[in-house]
């Protein structure tokens, strides 16, 4: 087993119905910064493009329509539940230039030299060691490609993300040493001085953009719903589960202090919150 191993069983066997479950939010966050992104990225027509942490496949298809029949999609992810939903999708939308592949991005064996762009949004923060997948990204791109990445910033930074965590730590334990997790998290590549030494580490001396974006995301249709998934997914889902029977204890306590703050920044279609990413681009 290689050291992604752990984490990738735990996205396989925990995280995976939960994602599905609130998938229409999770994807729906991740297009407002990749939308938001493709301008700064400046993926051309005929590029081929290997997609790193790919998911559901969302940005795939969105690049397959940017670099038109000519060019080339490649998406890699470690979790077959999503590749199936990629694939029928990919099938039903009748673009014909994307390819799905289970695999783990420090290991896979890629093309040398192919591809002219390696993109990833969200995608690269959980791998066991960051420097290996990009050193991997770096030998599969061509002389002057570039590597594209969408990453969150710090948790205090994402009050999407770390309202909840707080709420959940007023009345549980964070989770130990030994608790399952799918990797390193979500935040950690939110420091820009670690993340171009990882950069430099594999490769990537000519980092030409480093960029904050930020920007108001769901959390969910609905009070409820907003309160569900922070109870069932991200930093606060994993308190509550890595806390077991006390979590489940304390659950009704931590639901009413979630509806209590959300309840402040509920609209007539969610609860919205802010969110804040690095746009990244760096050219080997």
């Amino acid at each position: 087993m290689n050291g992604n191993d752990d984490f990738i069983n735990c996205w396989n066997e925990i995280l995976v119905p939960k994602w599905n479950r609130f998938r229409h939010i999770l994807s729906g966050n991740g297009a407002v910064h990749s939308d938001m992104a493709f301008d700064d990225f400046a993926i051309r027509p005929g590029d081929k493009v290997l997609d790193i942490g790919c998911g559901y496949g969302e940005t795939c298809l969105d690049i397959a329509r940017i670099v038109g029949p000519e060019g080339e999609v490649f998406g890699l992810d470690c979790t077959q539940a999503f590749l199936d939903i990629a694939n029928k999708e990919r099938d039903e939308s009748g673009i014909t230039n994307v390819t799905f592949a289970l695999g783990d991005a420090q290991t896979y064996d890629l093309p040398e030299n192919y591809y002219d762009v390696v993109y990833s949004r969200f995608g690269v923060m959980f791998f066991q060691n960051v420097v290996y997948a990009l050193k991997n990204a770096h030998k599969a791109l061509k002389p002057g490609g570039k590597l594209c990445m969408i990453v969150w910033r710090t948790l205090g930074d994402n009050p999407c993300w770390g309202l909840a965590k707080d709420i959940a730590l007023r009345h549980l334990p964070p989770p130990g040493d030994n608790a399952q997790t799918c990797g390193p998290g979500p935040f950690s590549m939110a420091n820009e001085e670690t993340d171009r030494g990882m950069m430099k580490a594999a490769g990537f001396e000519d980092v030409v953009l480093f960029k904050r974006n930020d920007a108001e995301v769901c959390v969910g249709t609905s009070l409820q719903e907003a309160v569900d998934f922070q109870i069932m997914v991200g930093p606060s889902g994993e308190i509550i589960r890595e806390a077991a029977e006390l979590g489940k204890e304390k659950l009704p306590e931590v639901r009413q202090d979630m509806e209590d703050e959300m309840r402040k920044t509920l609209r007539e279609d969610g609860v919205y919150l802010p969110s804040s990413t690095w746009f990244i681009m760096a050219r080997k």
